[in-house]
């Protein structure tokens, strides 16, 4: 995997942390450890298990841009950027598109809610989160080094899904996230990893990779 996996940390749900190249970004900040110090944060909707203002405020300091769907303007009024599908954004050492997340059939999370993905670069570096999203076409249109996928199943696609989104995508490195709690909930996340031979880790909680 040519350490692309290295620098990855998954905490619970879809919450994400990525060091690279001197860089953290977190994607969702959920039960982060307190060593963390954002320079960038991306949330993709504003479910409770995604978007809680404590998990941000632990992760934030005065320099962190945080970007957020254009759709949560209400919940987050002090965002530095609100994105919506399609959008790209450009800043130091780092280039951001938002990318749609939504259910296919599902109530939800509805496509016309315009919550996102995203697909961004850091230290020669593509990551795409899907995050909480069906199969989707437009996914063909990605490309990335490793994706996290959620494999949950019920508010999002399961695992077989998520396996072919991860080669649809073109990823090297596939994580799956939004996998839940207790007895059997990393059932999903292990078929998932088994039909990606050689590209998906499986990563515990709270314990950065270093694949």
């Amino acid at each position: 995997m040519d350490g692309l996996g290295e620098g990855i940390t998954w905490f619970k749900r879809s919450s994400v942390r990525i060091r690279r190249d001197g860089v953290e970004i977190h994607v969702d900040p959920l039960h982060v450890a307190d060593n963390s110090a954002a320079d960038y944060v991306l949330l993709t909707h504003p479910h409770y298990d995604n978007f809680r203002e404590e998990d941000v405020a632990r992760v934030r300091g005065p320099r962190t841009i945080v970007i957020a769907p254009a759709s949560m303007k209400i919940q987050l009024s002090d965002a530095d950027h609100f994105m919506r599908p399609g959008d790209l954004l450009q800043l130091d050492r780092f280039d951001v598109l938002a990318v749609p997340a939504h259910n296919v059939g599902k109530r939800f999370h509805p496509a016309t809610s315009d919550w996102l993905g995203y697909v961004f670069t850091v230290g020669g570096v593509t990551y795409y989160h899907a995050g909480d999203s069906d199969l989707l076409a437009s996914m063909g249109q990605i490309r990335c080094d490793v994706a996290f996928l959620p494999c949950e199943g019920r508010y999002t696609m399961g695992p077989e899904d998520a396996a072919r989104a991860g080669d649809v995508c073109g990823a090297t490195v596939v994580v799956p996230v939004h996998w839940g709690d207790g007895p059997g909930a990393a059932a999903n996340a292990e078929r998932m990893v088994e039909l990606l031979p050689g590209r998906g880790i499986l990563l515990q909680p709270g314990v950065e990779s270093h694949a």
